[in-house]
């Protein structure tokens, strides 16, 4: 029989190139769920599904009777998580919930599940960041994630579930949302060429240090986790180089032929920004 795939958050960013990614390795059956309704090629079968209701979450899981979960319905913007510091709690803590009890309570607690946290967690940390780091929770996301590994251990030492916890870094590529950086910095540039836009791009924070990987590649290491991790494993995904958001914003202008402005925008700024994420990806390059 196929191999049974579910893809939480099916309908974002990260989750497009990991359904590529699966096909071109493996013959399975792909099951997506996501609350926003946006066909993904290559998904098998997709409904619509709020992470946060439990009925709905428990129903899908029944009928799809997954072999294997990416775990990747999440709020994953740092400066959002500020404004909407509940709803963040809500999805990524109470939906992580809803789909762990949902696969124990149906029998499925074999299935193995990639949990999809955050390099945030270890916040204000100027050292090189490998699994063992302290963890330093400074943002409603961060803490958002952190409870969430903490209910996985739980569930992994009780309940014997097989559960790999990922922290990615920051990644990027085509098709990313404007709310991130990189994907912001590109779309100004584009309108501005456009002539939709006026030559000036308003910026937050440009000191901060963060480690950028392809999401072509963060999409391949979790399908190579997803066959050869161990349970309870936790995993860095990075690219082990850092660069400043300033060093990305002078490369993106070098691109463009038009003459643009650059002017600080102070609410683009986070209350509290982490100056460096500085990621040791040592674990997953010797696995």
């Amino acid at each position: 029989m196929k191999r049974r795939v579910l893809i939480t958050g099916s309908s974002g960013f990260l989750a497009n190139y990991l359904v590529r990614q699966i096909q071109q390795e493996q013959d399975c059956d792909i099951f997506g769920i996501s609350d926003v309704d946006i066909a993904v090629p290559g998904i098998t079968q997709f409904a619509p599904v709020d992470i946060r209701d439990r009925e709905q979450v428990f129903q899908r899981i029944k009928e799809i009777k997954p072999d294997l979960v990416y775990h990747l319905a999440a709020i994953t913007n740092v400066g959002f998580s500020w404004n909407n510091q509940r709803l963040t709690y809500e999805v990524n803590l109470i939906g992580s919930l809803n789909l762990l009890e949902g696969l124990y309570e149906q029998g499925f607690e074999k299935t193995r599940v990639i949990l999809m946290s955050s390099a945030e967690v270890y916040g204000n940390n100027d050292q090189l960041l490998n699994e063992s780091t302290d963890v330093k929770i400074d943002n409603p996301y961060s803490l958002s994630k952190y409870a969430m590994e903490k209910l996985a251990d739980i569930l992994t030492e009780s309940r014997g579930m097989d559960i790999i916890k990922i922290r990615p870094f920051n990644f990027a590529g085509p098709g990313q949302d404007r709310k991130f950086v990189i994907a912001d910095f590109a779309n100004q540039i584009a309108r501005i060429e456009q002539g939709v836009q006026a030559p000036l791009i308003e910026v937050g924070n440009l000191s901060a240090m963060r480690d950028f990987s392809d999401v072509r590649d963060i999409a391949r290491y979790l399908a190579h986790i997803a066959d050869a991790g161990s349970p309870g494993l936790q995993v860095n995904l990075c690219s082990g180089q850092t660069v400043s958001i300033q060093q990305i914003l002078d490369m993106l202008l070098k691109l463009s032929k038009s003459d643009i402005e650059v002017r600080m925008d102070p609410t683009r700024f986070r209350p509290i920004d982490t100056p460096v994420l500085n990621g040791d990806n040592s674990l997953i390059k010797n696995r």
